[in-house]
């Protein structure tokens, strides 16, 4: 098991991740903070939009539902 201790620096709460046999954390990753009811703090490595690059349309999917008639309450 690995420990670590939060440290107050400035108005921010630091945490330092040790590596574990080789193991650690990329340096100047930024991640995603979820905060959980249960205390647990989650970091999730922020990635790059997948649908950013690719030209207008490109991941449109065809409607497959274009052709069902429509009746009773969906209607409204």
């Amino acid at each position: 098991m690995i420990i670590t201790k939060s440290r107050l620096q400035e108005s921010s709460v630091v945490i330092t991740l040790p590596s574990d046999n080789g193991k650690k954390p990329s340096e100047n990753q930024e991640y995603i903070v979820v905060y959980s009811e249960d205390r647990t703090i989650t970091l999730v490595p922020k990635i790059e939009d997948p649908f950013s690059g690719g030209e207008e349309a490109e991941y449109y999917e065809k409607d497959e539902w274009g052709d069902v008639a429509l009746e009773g309450r969906e209607i409204l």
